[in-house]
């Protein structure tokens, strides 16, 4: 087994005993068709294109923070707008939160105008705004949990795929695009060889002085909603953090308000 198919392995969580247990690249098609049949799985092209917004309420439950035996409950509400807005409210507690991404900068957690990135290269935000794995983790799981089926509605989001080997059953693709550093950045996709839906998205992270790490997304129970199918269940690894949707709905009405940051 290769070192890329058994780290392809332990993104998915697991266990290759065995070089037979790896679903060979040649198994699978081109990845222009592997991308072509996701897009399928979600709805065809036209009811992809046909997306503008997304409105979705979700449960979301992690370890609590100071005891990890413990589990943590938060409501989420979330907009996304084509093609990368996003406006989230949560409430845990008694402490709710409001982010605002008016496709260029993050607010602070209170929905209002941020200042924190005053000193960061207008290149580097570039990147950050229409590359969602340069941002930072928490942002990352926003952006990608306002819109679970990003990768279809933004198919620019990287510059090339690889065929990989990958567990059995999927089609596992490595994904290269620019990342904020002026390097690139290798994420590995992987998609279930029968249906087509995507099944795990692995990021790199990090500095690229230090050690870099993936953080890890799952998806799952992929339901109807309106033209496009959704999933319901999303896992996140480094916090992890379970998102159950209780309700997604495209095209819903929403402002342009709701996604500018308030002075």
């Amino acid at each position: 087994m290769s070192q890329l198919g058994l780290l392809v392995c332990l993104l998915m969580a697991g266990a290759c005993a065995a070089a037979q247990s790896i679903t060979p690249p040649s198994d699978c098609p081109a990845p222009e068709i592997v991308l072509d049949r996701y897009v399928v799985a979600v709805g065809g092209q036209a009811a992809v294109d046909r997306l503008r917004t997304l409105a979705i309420e979700a449960h979301e439950s992690e370890p609590h923070t100071f005891n990890p035996q413990s589990i943590a409950h938060t409501h989420y509400w979330f907009k996304w707008k084509s093609p990368n807005q996003v406006a989230m409210r949560s409430h845990y507690l008694l402490s709710p939160a409001t982010f605002r991404f008016d496709g260029a900068a993050w607010s602070n957690f209170d929905g209002r105008l941020s200042h924190n990135e005053n000193g960061t290269p207008a290149s580097r935000l570039k990147l950050r705004a229409d590359y969602l794995y340069n941002d930072d983790p928490q942002f990352v799981m926003l952006r990608l949990v306002a819109n679970p089926i990003l990768l279809a509605t933004a198919r620019n989001l990287y510059r090339s795929f690889d065929p990989l080997p990958g567990p059995p059953g999927t089609c596992t693709l490595q994904a290269t695009g620019p990342n904020q550093w002026g390097g690139e950045q290798r994420d590995i996709l992987t998609f279930d060889a029968k249906n087509g839906f995507l099944k795990t998205w692995a990021m790199q992270a990090g500095l690229p002085w230090d050690v870099m790490i993936y953080i890890h997304f799952q998806f799952d129970d992929y339901r109807q909603s309106g033209d496009v199918k959704i999933p319901y269940s999303i896992y996140f690894d480094f916090y992890k953090a379970t998102f159950q949707l209780t309700k997604a709905v495209p095209n819903a009405a929403v402002s342009d308000v709701d996604f500018i940051p308030k002075h």
